[in-house]
């Protein structure tokens, strides 16, 4: 079972592609929607005499890149291993965007 060829890699790969490109997508409506309120609480701060607040560009596309950059890193990290370890690097990457994606999103919502 250890030994599935390139057929075994290739499944491995595409099926957590989806994973990865889920959490893509997340980042993507995340950052729509924090845009949306954020510009929702200027047109208030404003209206009641306050400075608008700045759009935290920085976290925005950092949460936006995160999925992209540690799918890259857990595939040349697991290049010359088994399926298995492949696997398992490319699960351990998903808690890895898990766990910071919460964290940046959690700042953004602190600053904004």
């Amino acid at each position: 079972a250890e030994e599935l060829g390139l057929a075994g890699v290739l499944a491995v790969i595409v099926l957590f592609a989806l994973f990865y490109a889920w959490e893509l997508f997340e980042a993507i409506s995340n950052m729509f929607g924090k845009l949306d309120e954020l510009a929702g609480r200027n047109e208030v701060r404003e209206l009641n005499g306050f400075a608008p607040i700045d759009t935290p560009w920085v976290l925005l596309v950092g949460n936006l890149l995160l999925p992209l950059v540690v799918f890259g890193l857990a595939l040349l990290v697991a290049r010359k291993r088994n399926v298995g370890i492949l696997a398992i690097v490319l699960l351990a990457g998903l808690g890895v965007i898990a766990a910071v994606s919460l964290t940046l999103t959690a700042f953004v919502l602190r600053v904004a």
